[in-house]
């Protein structure tokens, strides 16, 4: 291991000089602001999963990030260093100690946040500590090829143009059968649309059928929309492993394909994260005015139902139901009350799961955390109090607006045994659809507007 001239190592030391470069005052208002009263330990999934180990209690975590900045750039570490608990990383061994703490040990939820009357937010300086490691090179091996896949290919699973130009024209023969038309279209590229549709890469690798169910709402409706054919995929790793420059990439390439189309809007599937880096994040990240409206598929779809644009029949949907509320969508953007009164829409038995919104416990798969394999134990045990909330509900299944989730969510459920299947809301929608006399008109305007546009 190399050193420098104080003994630290090159990694370390570049460590603690980007801290310097990242540090903002938001960051720096939390990394100073918290007085150690306890109050957000119970909020963590992981303190109460596992009791009696400290090592989980936000407090614990945030000050391993904490004696940095006293040690290095807050006067009271150099004033009060014992005082203040500063401290410093020394060696490599440092660094992966404080990666097993910032990705093994949290999730970035955000749900100790909403409970700190100081308001420290624990996750935006975490996931800057993420960056820094990324930086010089440590992480958790899924994290590095998740962003290599994202940074070279463009999505962050890795699926080649051709693949999805294919997927795509497969869901659309599908839509043909289905909709008993040969004119349905899910049109790529299509220029001066209303509506820029973009996905997650696990509907294109993982789950075809959402963007399906996605293209027969949207067929319905009447909706002039397009999927891009690249800078389709609207998650976004930088999120996760604390990279901007990757985060401010991966949402420059959607921007700029909307741009490209001149679309008038950009949908987002149903992805916790994607929302918050698209819609959220990404103009910073990617320093970018944003001259287009953009909006979750979830309110999309319930606008096409308040406005007649769609009919949908609840019965259709048989069973009970309750909604898990994705961290991001909820506790970071505020996207707690279209997805219930849509969900009230398309089934009859809708059970509310117990604390929700923005208290609701996290999937335990959130942060990236699903791309950790060394962690997934650690993560199966903390996602006990889940398992226990989603049990309770006495419901067969979850609906949740983020794909992240369904993923998090059946890994856990499988691991508890609580046999419940996992649903999102595109697939209720869908399933529910009826066809009437005035949306058998306006899909036969529209599929005469695909077959013109076709012939030109």
């Amino acid at each position: 291991m190399s050193t420098t001239t104080n003994g630290r190592s090159y990694k370390a030391q570049k460590v603690i000089d980007r801290m310097g470069q990242k540090l903002t005052r938001q960051m720096v208002g939390s990394l100073a602001a918290c007085v150690h009263c306890g109050q957000c330990t119970d909020s963590c999934h992981y303190v109460l999963s596992n009791p009696g180990d400290p090592t989980f209690a936000p407090a614990y975590k945030a000050d391993r990030i904490r004696k940095l900045f006293k040690k290095h750039y807050d006067w009271t570490g150099k004033v009060f260093p014992k005082w203040v608990k500063a401290g410093t990383v020394q060696t490599d061994e440092d660094l992966e100690e404080l990666k097993d703490i910032v990705f093994g040990k949290c999730t970035n939820c955000r749900r100790c946040t909403i409970n700190c009357p100081m308001g420290v937010d624990l996750a935006t300086f975490n996931r800057m500590a993420r960056g820094l490691l990324c930086h010089v090179g440590i992480m958790p091996e899924g994290v590095e090829y998740v962003a290599k896949e994202q940074w070279e290919i463009g999505n962050q699973m890795g699926v080649l143009k051709e693949d999805y130009i294919e997927t795509i024209e497969w869901q659309e023969e599908e839509l043909q059968d289905e909709m008993e038309d040969p004119n349905a279209r899910i049109p790529v590229d299509k220029v001066n649309s209303e509506i820029v549709y973009v996905i997650n890469p696990r509907e294109i690798k993982h789950d075809p059928r959402s963007v399906l169910d996605a293209a027969k709402i949207f067929y319905m409706a009447g909706a002039d929309y397009t999927m891009p054919s690249e800078g389709w995929d609207m998650t976004n790793f930088g999120l996760f492993n604390g990279d901007d420059e990757l985060g401010g990439a991966v949402a420059g390439r959607v921007y700029d394909k909307v741009e490209e189309l001149n679309g008038k809007k950009l949908v987002i599937s149903e992805c916790g994260h994607g929302y918050r880096s698209t819609r959220c994040e990404g103009p910073n990240w990617a320093k970018k005015d944003i001259a287009f409206d953009s909006e979750s598929s979830v309110i999309t779809m319930l606008k096409y139902i308040k406005e007649g644009k769609i009919k949908v029949d609840k019965t259709k949907n048989p069973g009970s139901y309750t909604f898990h509320d994705s961290c991001n969508n909820a506790r970071s953007c505020g996207l707690t009350e279209e997805p219930r009164e849509l969900l009230s829409l398309v089934v009859d038995d809708f059970r509310e799961m117990y604390p929700n919104r923005a208290e609701n416990y996290c999937c335990t798969g959130g942060g990236g955390a699903m791309s950790m394999a060394e962690y997934r134990p650690s993560r199966l045990k903390s996602a006990k109090v889940k398992a226990d909330q989603l049990s309770a509900t006495g419901t067969k299944t979850v609906v949740t607006s983020c794909h992240n989730c369904v993923d998090g969510l059946t890994d856990l459920i499988g691991h508890y045994k609580l046999g419940m299947d996992v649903t999102q809301l595109v697939n209720l929608v869908a399933n529910a659809l009826v066809v009437d006399e005035k949306i058998e008109e306006n899909r036969k305007i529209h599929s005469a507007e695909t077959s013109a546009t076709a012939a030109q």
